[in-house]
């Protein structure tokens, strides 16, 4: 008896049947691959947490406590313009370092075609001009990324030295503001501060120039944050 093989028209439908379940497949790679590398990014932000910690010890408390300044007058606090301390990692973590201190300023963090988060902050003065802490040069000696970047190549600047469109990860430390239970009083003996990882924060952009950068806007980024407290 002979075999009866199959229609054209069956054939038809069967390869159509294949190349929709194979094309539904192949479109759910991008994601599966888009997700692999956010879950990367997201374990190496995790893992910055104690680089974080040990830049921070090896800034010093007054520096921290002066960058992350956001009140005045301590027995009548009076919000000011938060300060931010700034720290920037690489895309494969490790490595921290402390970048700059800003004013914060949502409308430049926002800002893709402005290459600062913020208002750069050389120092900080008290009110009676008795007492100044320098955030990017002391003594001639460079505190901040800012001040590195004239001896960049220089050992043992150039260890410390992350090139501009390489600061992937930006570690934001700020305080807690007035009436919060870590508001932090200049008698403590700690300083409770909030810790906002964001990322990208800058990237590559050849288009720039050989050392090209863009900087990617705060509502274009992921987070994670955590509190952590130093002591004097």
């Amino acid at each position: 008896m002979p075999c009866k093989g199959f229609t054209l028209l069956e054939v038809v439908i069967a390869l159509a049947v294949f190349g929709f379940l194979i094309g539904g497949l192949l479109g759910f790679l991008p994601w599966g691959v888009e997700g692999v590398g956010k879950v990367r990014q997201q374990n190496v932000a995790y893992g910055l947490v104690d680089g974080v910690q040990v830049e921070l010890e090896r800034m010093g408390f007054s520096l921290v406590e002066k960058g992350t300044t956001r009140w005045t007058n301590p027995t009548n606090p009076q919000e000011l313009p938060p300060m931010n301390v700034l720290l920037v990692a690489r895309k494969e973590g490790g490595q921290v370092e402390f970048e700059r201190v800003i004013e914060s300023d949502v409308e430049k963090m926002n800002n893709p075609d402005d290459n600062e988060e913020g208002a750069t902050q050389e120092s900080w003065q008290s009110l009676s001009g008795g007492a100044n802490v320098p955030f990017n040069e002391s003594n001639g000696f460079p505190v901040s990324l800012l001040g590195v970047e004239t001896v960049r190549d220089t050992l043992p600047y150039s260890q410390r030295w992350i090139p501009e469109g390489e600061r992937y990860f930006l570690i934001k430390c700020t305080q807690y503001p007035i009436g919060h239970r870590h508001q932090h009083h200049p008698s403590n003996g700690f300083l409770a501060l909030q810790i906002d990882v964001q990322w990208p924060y800058k990237v590559p952009d050849p288009s720039r120039g050989t050392d090209g950068f863009r900087r990617v806007a705060e509502r274009y980024r992921s987070h994670f944050r955590f509190p952590l407290a130093i002591t004097r």
